[in-house]
């Protein structure tokens, strides 16, 4: 976006701010002191609690209408949890953009969701968390059926997954893998974007969520009461959004391998609402290693900008290698399984 920055704006312009939202004197605002992306703060009124968000620069406002669009459309659902849909101003927008000492600045206003964040270390947490997406994906296939309005590129698509890395194969070079990773991860890279057309071609395609993480799904009393940040939402294989989520609940904060009664938790759990068609099933693996990659190659422009530490990408790549090794161990039963319990 031209002519901007990511300030933080101070208590006084945020209260100047939400006068869009025509709020009533008394209003409270503190930083939450959250979010990787944007700045967000919680806002207290008479008529409510919110949250007011200042989106990044690196965020267009394409993405930005598109997200709103798609949280407007889910909260017209009956869903079993709440989405931060984003609140008109006065004026019937949800996006307010301002110029402020010659920048512009973008902001929305989204109801305040309660909840805890769910426990990895839970079963009973992890059901809960694959039932929510699968009931989450069960609705977004009916959003943007042909995927003309998505303003990201697809996770696998990893020639366009971040601009600050056009050629993935420049990864090993770009984080000083020893010779012995970077041959694994050329390799891997190598047969993933083999794969990636053919996968694309053959597999559900919709809109996904495309950050279904621990911090951005709400649990109280051991259910799903609400899902965040659809910053990422982006049409895209229904199976890497799976997986990406599979990776994430049923793997240990650390480097260790995945967990075989955290997978049938999850999996029974997303099963409630969406089969796995025989066909994802048998590209299950792959495109799991594709997910993989993706992250790497999405982390190392993080890197570049900033935004994470070169431990965490040199993390990543560990814990990308741990999954290699058990995915040649375990590919066989985790494909048996899976057909057991989405046939």
């Amino acid at each position: 976006m031209e002519n901007s920055q990511n300030s933080r704006l101070s208590k006084q312009d945020a209260i100047a701010l939400l006068d869009a939202w025509l709020f009533v004197d008394g209003v409270i605002v503190q930083p939450t002191n959250e979010g990787t992306v944007n700045t967000t703060y919680f806002v207290k009124t008479q008529a409510g609690n919110f949250v007011f968000k200042l989106y990044n620069d690196s965020t267009t406002t394409a993405q930005i209408q598109y997200e709103h669009l798609l949280l407007t459309h889910l909260k017209k659902l009956n869903l079993s949890f709440a989405v931060p849909a984003p609140i008109p101003t006065a004026s019937g927008e949800t996006l307010l953009v301002v110029n402020r000492d010659d920048c512009s600045l973008r902001v929305a206003l989204l109801p305040l969701i309660l909840g805890n964040k769910s426990d990895r270390t839970n079963l009973t947490h992890t059901y809960a968390v694959g039932k929510a997406l699968g009931e989450l994906h069960h609705v977004l296939a009916g959003f943007d059926i042909e995927g003309q309005m998505a303003q990201l590129p697809a996770w696998g698509d990893l020639y366009h997954i971040h601009p600050l890395v056009p050629d993935p194969f420049e990864v090993p070079r770009l984080l000083e893998l020893p010779l012995t990773q970077q041959q694994r991860v050329i390799k891997i890279l190598t047969e993933v974007l083999e794969a990636a057309p053919s996968l694309y071609k053959m597999l559900p395609v919709q809109t996904t969520h495309a950050d279904f993480l621990s911090p951005n799904v709400l649990l109280a009393n051991n259910r799903v009461v609400g899902i965040l940040d659809f910053e990422f939402a982006t049409s895209d294989l229904r199976l890497i959004d799976y997986i990406a989520a599979v990776d994430h609940f049923t793997r240990s904060p650390g480097q260790e391998a995945p967990r075989w009664e955290f997978i049938k938790a999850f999996s029974t759990g997303y099963a409630e609402y969406i089969s796995l068609s025989q066909l994802e099933v048998e590209a299950l693996t792959l495109v799991w290693r594709l997910q993989q990659a993706s992250c790497i190659v999405y982390w190392t422009g993080w890197l570049l900008e900033r935004k994470v530490t070169y431990q965490s990408v040199l993390d990543g790549v560990a814990r990308m290698l741990v999954l290699e090794n058990w995915l040649a161990e375990n590919t066989a039963q985790l494909m048996s399984d899976l057909a057991a319990r989405f046939n």
